[in-house]
Parts: C-alpha cells; sequence; structure tokens
C-alpha cells in the first residue's frame, strides 16, 4: 500500500495526493468492496499481494464501476482486504490485536492518559474509543490505542497476536500496515471516513462486524515471514540465552564479595544483549539459512521454524547480533549519544571506562559463539565465517576511523562520495556476512560479487536512510532530532550541503549552536537551509536509487526462493520514507 502515500510525483508524472480519498456514501463504498471480493476470488494468490497486484487490481475496480481515480486508495485497501480476508478470519478472536487510533477521541471530553504505548481509555463514555474497545476485549483481543505500529509489531514477533485489526487514515496506512502486509501477518485495514489528526469518525457499525467475525475454510494466503522473524526474536529470550552464554562463561569463580565485581561485566552485556533493536542482522542469517536450505517450504505461514534453525544457525545468528551490539556501545561513546533504544546508553548508566569494555566483551563473545560450533557445522564453515566476519569487522572499523576522522576538522573538503564510502565500510560488509553465513552453513553459494555489490547498494541505502530518519519527527532511537549536523558527522545531507555551496553558512548555524546551547532555535534553521538547497531532495533522490538497484540486482540470484527472500530484505530494510517537510 506504499503508493499512498503523499510523495513527490512518479517518473509518469503522477501525483500521490490525489488518489486518497474516501467515497463520502456509503453505497460507493459498498460497491468498491464487493467488486474487489469478486476480483480477489479470481486472482486466487496464495502469495503476498505487492503493490502492483493492488494497484492495477483497484485500477480495474474503478473503470468497472466508472469511479474517479481519487478513490483509488481506497480500492487498493479493499482490495488488499479481500485478498487477506479468509487468513484474517480464521484466526481466533484471543490471538488477534485491534488498532484504533488516538484521533478517534473526544478531545474536549477525553480523560485518558497517554504514554509511550499510546492512550489508555479512562471510560468516560465520550468517544466511540470505549465501546470499541469492550467489545473486543470481551472477546478475547488484544487492544492498542495509537498511531504508527512499532507496538503491534512487537507484540506480533512476541507471539502475543497473530493477526491485525486496524483503523487509520489514508495517509497513514503504509506507515500502519505495508509492514504488517510485508511480515505475512493476516490483518484487515479500515479507512477512517474523515482525517485531520483530530475528532474524525469511521465506520463503526462495520468495525464492529469485522471485530465480530470468525469463518474458517477461506481462501488463506500461505507465505509468510513471520516464524522467522519470531525465530530471530527468539533466540534472545533468557530461556534461550542464558544456557548458550553460560557455556561461554570464562569467569573464574569468587566470593560472596568478589562474585558481583567478576560478573558485572557479562551481565551488563547480556542485559544490553536482549535488550531493544530489530535483530535484523539475526534475522538475515537465520532466514537466509532457512530458505537456501528448504525454499518456499521455509516461508509457509505454518513453518516450523524450530525444526529449520539448527542450534549451531542461532548460536551464529546470536554471535553477529553480539557484536552488533558491541559495534553500537563503542558507536555511542564516539558519538557521545545519550539514548539508544529510548533508554540512556551505556556509557551514560556505567561510565566511558565500563562501556568500553563491555563492548570489548560482546565482540569477544561473538567471536567465541562462533568458535565454538565447529562440531555441529564443521572446522571448514566455522572458518569460513569467521574469516568474513574479521574483514567486515575490520571494515566497521574503518569506516568508523574514517566519520571520527572527518568529525576531528571543518570537513570542508567532503564529497557526496565519500559520505558514500564511509557509511558502506559501517554498514554494508555487516549485511553481507550475515548473508554469507546463513548461505554457507546450508552449503549454497551465491556468487561473490554479486552478494557484494547487493550488500553495498542495501548498506549505502541504509546509512542515507539513517541520515534522512535522524530528522523525523518521532525518532525516538537516540532522543534527539539533528544530533548527526550538530556534531558535524560527514552525513550525506553534510555533504549535498557543502556541494552546494552552503557549507559556511552551515557551520554558522552549528558555531551558534553550540555556543548557545539550544538547539531549539537552530534546528529549524538548518532544515530550512537544506530544503533551500535541495539537500533532502538530492537525498531522497539517490535513495532510491540505491534501493532501485538492490531490488534490480536480486532478478540475478537463481534459486526463486532466495530471491524472494532478497527482495524482501529491500522492501524492508531501504522502506519507503516521505521526503523530510519544510
Amino acid at each position: 500500500m506504499s503508493v499512498l502515500t503523499g510523495r513527490p510525483p512518479t517518473e509518469t508524472g503522477e501525483a500521490r495526493d490525489d488518489i486518497k480519498q474516501v467515497p463520502a456514501d456509503s453505497s460507493t463504498r459498498a460497491l468498491i468492496r464487493a467488486r474487489a471480493a469478486f476480483l480477489a476470488d479470481s486472482l486466487g494468490h496464495t502469495a503476498l499481494p505487492g503493490d502492483e497486484v493492488l494497484r492495477e487490481g483497484a485500477a480495474s475496480i474503478l473503470s468497472d464501476l466508472g469511479l474517479p481515480r481519487e478513490y483509488l486508495g481506497f480500492a487498493m485497501v479493499a482490495l488488499d482486504n479481500a485478498l487477506w480476508w479468509g487468513a484474517f478470519s480464521a484466526v481466533p478472536f484471543g490471538r488477534r490485536l485491534l488498532l484504533l487510533p488516538k484521533c478517534l477521541q473526544n478531545r474536549h471530553t477525553c480523560r485518558a492518559s497517554i504514554d509511550s504505548v499510546g492512550l489508555h481509555c479512562a471510560g468516560c463514555g465520550g468517544c466511540v474509543i470505549q465501546d470499541l474497545k469492550a467489545r473486543a476485549e470481551d472477546l478475547g483481543y488484544h487492544v492498542i490505542v495509537a498511531e504508527g505500529t512499532s507496538a503491534v509489531v512487537e507484540k506480533v514477533m512476541e507471539g502475543e497476536a497473530d493477526a491485525i485489526l486496524g483503523v487509520a487514515c489514508l495517509d497513514s496506512l503504509e506507515k500502519s500496515f505495508e509492514r504488517i502486509a510485508d511480515l505475512g501477518v493476516p490483518h484487515q485495514a479500515l479507512p477512517l471516513l474523515t482525517d485531520g489528526c483530530q475528532d474524525t469518525t469511521a465506520e463503526v457499525d462495520l468495525l464492529g462486524e469485522l471485530i465480530g467475525t470468525h469463518a474458517t475454510g477461506g481462501r488463506l494466503i500461505e507465505r509468510s515471514y513471520l516464524p522467522l522473524l519470531r525465530a530471530a526474536q527468539t533466540v534472545f529470550t533468557p530461556e534461550h540465552l542464558t544456557p548458550l552464554l553460560g557455556a561461554c562463561n570464562q569467569t573464574p569463580p569468587g566470593d560472596e564479595v568478589s562474585a558481583p565485581l567478576l560478573e558485572a561485566t557479562q551481565r551488563i552485556a547480556c542485559d544490553f544483549l536482549q535488550r531493544g533493536g530489530k535483530r535484523l542482522r539475526p534475522f538475515i542469517t537465520l532466514a537466509t539459512y532457512a530458505v537456501a536450505r528448504s525454499g518456499f517450504e521455509a516461508l509457509e505461514a505454518g513453518a516450523d521454524a524450530e525444526a529449520l534453525l539448527p542450534p549451531g544457525i542461532r548460536t551464529v545468528a546470536v554471535a553477529f547480533e553480539a557484536i552488533h551490539k558491541a559495534s553500537l556501545v563503542h558507536d555511542d561513546i564516539e558519538d557521545r549519544d545519550p539514548y539508544r533504544y529510548g533508554q540512556p546508553t551505556i556509557h551514560q548508566t556505567y561510565g566511558v571506562e565500563t562501556a568500553i569494555n563491555v563492548g570489548d566483551f560482546l565482540i569477544g563473545l561473538g567471536y567465541r559463539l562462533i568458535a565454538s560450533q565447529g562440531p555441529e557445522l564443521g572446522a571448514g564453515c566455522v572458518a569460513d565465517i569467521l574469516a568474513r566476519l574479521a574483514q567486515a569487522h575490520l571494515q566497521l572499523s574503518s569506516g568508523q576511523g574514517a566519520e571520527l576522522m572527518w568529525n576531528g576538522q571543518a570537513s570542508t573538503q567532503l564529497r557526496p562520495i565519500h559520505a558514500l564510502q564511509i557509511g558502506a565500510l559501517k554498514t554494508a560488509p555487516a549485511f553481507e556476512v550475515a548473508l554469507y553465513a546463513g548461505l554457507r552453513a546450508a552449503q549454497v553459494a551465491v556468487e561473490d560479487t554479486l552478494l557484494r555489490q547487493y550488500a553495498t547498494f542495501v548498506g549505502e541505502g541504509f546509512q542515507v536512510l539513517n541520515d534522512l530518519t535522524d530528522w523525523e519527527e518521532d525518532n525516538a532511537n537516540k532522543g534527539h532530532r539533528g544530533q548527526d549536523v550538530l556534531a558535524r558527522r560527514p552525513t550525506i545531507l553534510r555533504a549535498f550541503a557543502l556541494e552546494a555551496g552552503a557549507g559556511e553558512a552551515l557551520d554558522d548555524l552549528v558555531t551558534a549552536a553550540r555556543a548557545s546551547g539550544s538547539r531549539s532555535t537552530v534546528l529549524p534553521q538548518v532544515r530550512t537551509l537544506y530544503h533551500q538547497h535541495g539537500v533532502f531532495e538530492k537525498a531522497h533522490r539517490l535513495y532510491g536509487g540505491l534501493r532501485t538497484r538492490a531490488l534490480d540486482l536480486t532478478q540475478e540470484i537463481g534459486p526463486p526462493g532466495l530471491r524472494e527472500l532478497f527482495q524482501f530484505l529491500v522492501r524492508n530494510i531501504l522502506r519507503e520514507v516521505r521526503l523530510v517537510s519544510d
């Protein structure tokens, strides 16, 4: 459903904002939904429906009904719902999650409290939220009243829900449901009748019907990444992680005084290893292994991840996350970042010296975990993975070192190619070795050049995305927006600003911010400067180009299961993003 977002015109010049109208009359909405259900039956898809299927199908629905193109977004949602209906309706109520938007509240009378999870209804009866929430919870639903999907995806990953029923405005449906659909999570999405982020309205009667509907025997979409994604989360639960780390524990025994001190480093490291993060690198390794070994069978909605992923490859996946977390601990120190995963960084909590040591411990742990898998994976396989990992580790350190060197000078000579080189070194080798490990353990080969090019495009794109999201209003990971520009880091945004001749003005603004200690007045000026010189637009175009190149490369991957997995990784690592607003 990414076509729904307000983005710049496409190559054909079509604007995106003119296709997001919800029909005002219920009869037109019913006609579109009925036609979508008919078309879904004729399509017979058992794989995940992509944008192209939804877009072409929605266009044909509107053409058949003689309706204007402004309803295209609504028709895409209707078709997506119809394709997922059988899978959604078969999920028991107790395994579903209802996502309601906060904007349904009556802001004049609402007494609800709001925190990082969402709105907690006070039961005042001033809006429809109380009734809908009560009706759903009586059936066994989990209910979240919030914008976005972070809390929703977390519950799905943790195994608390297997299907999502959500309400949102058309402008928010991509952000709310694109990832859910791509993961293969059964869902139904109901567009709001009015938007504006305050006092909105919804089709409450229809939503009530959806909440209470349960049926079996319908056509199911059989392919899903959910079992493998959950497996990547499960290996970091105490149940699985504690025995694994216990086997690697080299701490000598101590008495009641010394034991807590001897164990402190491992305790802090293990706590951080379990804290937050998308588990992206472990998932890449686990999914690549499973699909390389079993093809599309590994992507079945009911796949048995326990059987697909033997202990050896799970241990390698944990090792990659340990080394990644070590790089984050050290990176936070070097960048003086105060927050990670919405919490104080390790060096903020325990001090720089302890944080450096914890990072070193995690590096050693990662290598130790892989080295221990010789009996299961074979000595040759372990040696090959360790060699690739060591090479990736050196490249990461070179990239981070180059960034630190740029930070230590005025960076007036920084060019876009330099920023891309640094970003590629910091990210691409980690993606490459995660892919390689899964392939090597599964004894399946992909040409080295192809694997490296793919990882490079993904890694460069990932870094450009990181630079862009540093300006997002809801970027809660590190706690502050604009941190990169104030630290004069060699980002692609800074490089484009220098290339456009805005370097002196940018440095003046950053100097003023440092002198005054106030970012609130300076960051809007930097944003304006970037817009004036087309910095965000250039970065956005570069990002789209890298994403397209990575997707194009997947066509050269022979095994169809791996090809689809590599495409999925591009879509989820390099997600569609909005252009940074003025």
